[in-house]
């Protein structure tokens, strides 16, 4: 195995690391510009803007910092720590335990698969937070973005707010679920939601369970109240149970409102009944366009990252 560029630096202001001092008691900093693997990474490490680093079974014990327009592509890897992803920075985390707290602030965006998120993600002002077959230890949040989950687990909350979609398939959220301004609102589908869920606000087409306008999309299961309300989309929501009460008031748009098993009280009928008078037309490919997109502009991220990872030239011969 070739390694790329690698730099271990004495910590300069500023750039101090706490996990790990050298005999002189100076801490450590390891900036990546390159490529690496099966290494231990004592301290802190960093992209510095503008530099792309692939790590495959690499261990750090330390925090993470992706600096804006920089590219970090980890694969099978352990981070002791928190990972930030700054300005127009990117990460892609394959088959990768973080035990600290994942971080987005104006990043281009995260992409998550088969890994294991130990605290809190928080996505801000980012691109997108995409997650595949992923456990989230703790809450997902996003404000201004988009955020996707997928075959994952969330153990607390996941909320969004003024993100321009918000969609999660075959998820269990072991707390509260609210999605709030999205400009192109969300899909849910075949998804358990322990707590209370809530739809406000939000544009364009929400589909909550229902075979259509999106195929292959199931019914959801949600542990307690269901709340739609004040949305100017098209609203479709069918097929679900909904253990606590449902509650669909203000929307503008069209709303289909059918067939859910409603143990709590069910103030559904009259938007149901207005529905049935008034159905727009929404391409059944809407939701799926979007998901995938999202998904190539990740693909196309990281694939731009790993060339110029490779282009670094070797550490070591």
């Amino acid at each position: 195995m070739r390694y790329r560029k690698i730099a271990l630096t004495a910590a300069a202001a500023g750039l101090m690391a706490v996990g790990f001092a050298a005999p002189s008691q100076a801490a450590l900093t390891t900036f990546c510009d390159g490529v690496a693997a099966d290494v231990t990474v004592p301290g802190d490490l960093v992209v510095a803007a503008g530099k792309s680093c692939e790590l495959t079974n690499v261990v750090v014990n330390g925090n993470v910092t992706v600096r804006a327009d920089a590219n970090l592509l980890l694969d099978g890897a352990t981070v002791n720590g928190n990972v930030r992803v700054l300005s127009n920075g990117f990460a892609d985390v394959v088959g990768t335990s973080v035990t600290g707290t994942t971080t987005l602030s104006a990043a281009y965006g995260t992409y998550a698969e088969d890994s294991t998120l130990g605290n809190n993600v928080t996505a801000t002002d980012s691109g997108f937070f995409y997650s595949v077959g992923t456990d989230h230890a703790r809450s997902v949040t996003s404000t201004n973005g988009e955020t996707f989950i997928e075959s994952g687990w969330v153990t607390r909350n996941l909320a969004t707010t003024g993100d321009t979609l918000t969609d999660v398939y075959d998820t269990v959220i072991e707390g509260t679920y609210s999605v709030t301004g999205a400009e192109q609102g969300g899909v849910l589908c075949l998804s358990e939601i322990d707590g209370d869920a809530s739809f406000s606000g939000n544009g364009e087409i929400l589909q909550i369970g229902a075979s259509a306008p999106l195929t292959g999309c199931g019914y959801n299961a949600f542990g307690g109240n269901l709340s739609i309300t004040d949305n100017s989309a098209d609203v479709y929501v069918s097929d679900n149970v909904i253990r606590g009460d449902f509650n669909v008031s203000g929307n503008t748009g069209t709303v289909v409102a059918e067939n859910n098993r409603v143990r709590g009280e069910d103030n559904s009928g009259a938007a149901a009944s207005a529905a049935a008078r008034s159905r727009s037309a929404v391409p059944s490919d809407v939701a799926a366009d979007r998901k995938a997109e999202a998904k190539a502009d990740a693909e196309a991220r990281s694939e731009v990252a790993s060339d110029a990872a490779e282009a670094a030239g070797p550490a070591f011969s």
